[in-house]
């Protein structure tokens, strides 16, 4: 709860600080898949903030990981208490900005590069990734990226007895709805 009220403290401070357009949403979508030869499951949070400041192409998000929905409630107990601890580590983070100089005020759709740095079960590394982006009539904003994440890299250790049922590399498609902040 600390860390969400952090997280709006700071989106408040942002405003603030930068006298530059913000665009916010709160019900940004993060998936992530696991496929091998035995198994394949998904889970799904949309509930997940995010702020893009269009004048910097700066981009971050938080996602709380005890809102991960999987099929199975089984599933989700063990991916809260014994893969992710989200009781020590409630969320998994990212800022970076958009690489291409490209304007956000304007109407269009840009294939873009993203840049930053990922902060996952206490774990943080740079990043890179590819994502669409789309400029509205309405001049709000979609951002939809797919990329891979290798749960070693995050230091999450799987059991030998599950290890043929779960990947090693998780794959995180996001989908972000950004609305001007008021």
């Amino acid at each position: 709860m600390k860390k969400k009220l952090l997280f709006i403290i700071s989106l408040v401070l942002l405003h603030f600080v930068h006298a530059q357009e913000k665009l916010i949403t709160r019900t940004a979508k993060v998936t992530f898949e696991s496929k091998t030869d035995t198994e394949a499951f998904s889970a799904k949070n949309t509930q997940v903030a995010s702020i893009l400041i269009s004048d910097t192409k700066t981009i971050a998000f938080n996602a709380l990981l005890k809102s991960f929905r999987f099929e199975k409630a089984l599933m989700e107990e063990h991916f809260n208490e014994k893969y992710v601890n989200s009781e020590t580590y409630p969320s998994a983070k990212f800022k970076g900005r958009i690489i291409e100089n490209i304007d956000l005020n304007k109407v269009g759709m840009y294939d873009v590069s993203i840049q930053g740095k990922m902060n996952f079960h206490g774990v943080e590394q740079s990043i890179k990734t590819v994502a669409k982006v789309i400029v509205n009539d309405d001049h709000t904003i979609n951002i939809t990226s797919n990329f891979k994440m290798n749960l070693d890299t995050y230091q999450i250790r799987i059991p030998a007895i599950v290890k043929e049922k779960i990947s090693e590399d998780i794959v995180v498609t996001v989908n972000a709805h950004y609305k001007k902040s008021k």
